[in-house]
């Protein structure tokens, strides 16, 4: 039996289409075989997510909620009750326009850390960092996209209860799960033209070892799936940093589809605030 797993990296931006890139894999006992890879742009991920059939577990690359401390300076500049569940949250954004919220961002002017941004090996940005690069934006956009699904085909962990046949949809940081592979984190994305020879080396390093990762003979890695993609995918993946961040999240989706026990749970970290804040999901047992 084969099951389908999904990795995103998303771009709030506002060109149609954009830089949101989509790879499907198909897990089964043999692996992880990469059967699309798409630039599908955030204005058609949800139309794509929705036609994939038998999806197991589904990643995504944008921070899915705020940090605390904004959170209440929201309640408060907004009149709002406190925010008791992240589905508050989902929909204060989904009623408040974009240059609202980026005058709140601006008017709180710091740039605080959720818990779960402060703890991963590679410690993540602020959902509020505004440049070099910006998260608002995609924090925003993502925010309002995750509040679309279909809850009898989706749960946002993890802030909603497992369901049945639901499929799981997990916040993840590429550079994080490339890190506990033993991978390149960075350097393989550049903007100036004399790095980008090298990032370009870079992420065929990174796709090569992601295809070869159980041949190099660590015992830690010998349950992960084995990854397999035809030449003209492993050329789009080289070519696009984007591409590659959803490779490694759908490989990160594919991990937990199939390892979960490599996953710590949320609430093991013993902070109620991930319950609003949102936890980003890692196979961090790796690293031990």
């Amino acid at each position: 039996m084969s099951v389908l797993v999904a990795g995103v990296d998303y771009s709030g931006a506002k060109t149609v289409p954009n830089e949101t890139w989509l790879v499907v894999g198909e897990v089964s006992s043999l692996g992880m075989q990469v059967k699309s890879v798409k630039r599908t742009g955030s204005h058609a991920l949800k139309k794509e997510l929705d036609e994939l059939k038998d999806l197991k577990a589904c990643a995504l690359d944008f921070p899915f909620s705020l940090p605390m401390e904004f959170l209440r300076f929201l309640e408060r500049q907004e009149d709002k009750e406190e925010f008791q569940e992240w589905q508050q949250i989902a929909t204060q954004l989904v009623f408040m326009s974009y240059e609202d919220f980026e005058d709140r961002v601006k008017e709180y002017d710091i740039e605080p850390k959720r818990f779960t941004d402060k703890n991963c090996g590679r410690p993540a940005q602020s959902p509020l960092h505004q440049v070099n690069p910006s998260m608002v934006q995609m924090t925003y956009h993502g925010i309002r996209m995750l509040a679309s699904l279909n809850p009898e085909k989706y749960y946002v962990a993890p802030f909603q209860d497992p369901k049945p046949e639901a499929c799981p949809v997990l916040e993840v940081y590429p550079r994080e799960i490339l890190w506990l592979l033993g991978l390149p984190d960075r350097g393989y994305k550049a903007k100036e033209k004399s790095k980008q020879e090298k990032a370009l080396d870079l992420r065929k390093e990174i796709v090569n070892g992601l295809v070869n990762l159980r041949e190099r003979g660590e015992e830690k890695y010998q349950n992960c799936p084995r990854l397999s993609l035809d030449n003209s995918m492993k050329g789009q993946l080289i070519a696009s940093d984007h591409a590659l961040d959803a490779l490694a999240a759908c490989y990160g989706a594919a991990i937990y589809a199939t390892q979960q026990d490599l996953f710590p749970d949320p609430l093991d970290a013993n902070n109620l605030n991930i319950l609003l804040e949102g936890w980003i999901y890692a196979p961090s047992k790796l690293a031990g």
